[in-house]
């Protein structure tokens, strides 16, 4: 065989044999398409869902704070106004012991008691519905007849009071029996006077609560206690 023949018939064999090698067939599979426009939409989703997450924290936390401050600004409102209530019992106590002993000091009044007294006949004021316990009337000057503690700053916490009454005449009432108005039985009458007192309490409480109450003390005249100073 020619030479030349024969190189030409190994390279037709080779170059056959390299085609064939390098395109193998698909046996018993089919090719995959994949769909490039859903690449990143887990990513989205899970960004989407933590954002939610967290904006429902984040409103948790604020309710709760505010819950939070309304439970201590109904406390400090409830401190003051049972603070005002008691000083209240306090100065009843405080009138009846003055009209006991009216020339002379109650006990617990001055600046060494508990109640410091502003005006030395307090309880001879007169029934005035405009005049309202304050730290400052617009001047500089508080306008109050009686200040617990005594003594101290008004820039701690304390209570102003203003007092008032009027003299009134109490309801008289009888008691009669049988023929009382013809001599042969009985017959009994009371009437009196008595003082209402007009107390105006103001507590001035830490972080600036306050409360303002008003009750009326009723002092039956002559039956005032017995004077211990």
């Amino acid at each position: 065989m020619d030479p030349i023949h024969l190189r030409c018939s190994m390279f037709i064999f080779f170059t056959h044999s390299k085609f064939i090698r390098s395109t193998p067939e698909k046996i018993g599979s089919a090719p995959i398409n994949h769909d490039t426009r859903q690449d990143g939409s887990a990513l989205v989703l899970s960004l989407l869902i933590l954002s939610v997450l967290t904006m429902v924290g984040l409103l948790a936390a604020r309710t709760t704070t505010t819950e939070v401050r309304m439970a201590t600004h109904d406390m400090r409102h409830k401190l003051a106004f049972y603070t005002a209530e008691g000083v209240a019992e306090l100065v009843s106590e405080v009138l009846e012991q003055r009209l006991a002993c009216p020339d002379g000091p109650a006990a617990g009044i001055g600046s060494s008691g508990l109640v410091q007294a502003e005006t030395d006949d307090f309880w001879r004021n007169k029934r005035d519905a405009g005049r309202l316990p304050t730290d400052d009337n617009g001047s500089g000057t508080p306008v109050r007849d009686l200040r617990v503690p005594a003594g101290g700053s008004d820039e701690e916490p304390h209570t102003n009071i203003v007092v008032g009454g009027t003299t009134k005449l109490s309801v008289g009432n009888g008691l009669q029996t049988a023929s009382g108005y013809e001599g042969n039985g009985r017959s009994l009458a009371v009437s009196g006077a008595q003082i209402v007192y007009d107390e105006i309490i103001q507590h001035v409480g830490p972080f600036n609560s306050e409360a303002l109450i008003k009750i009326q003390w009723r002092h039956v005249i002559g039956r005032e206690g017995r004077c211990s100073n």
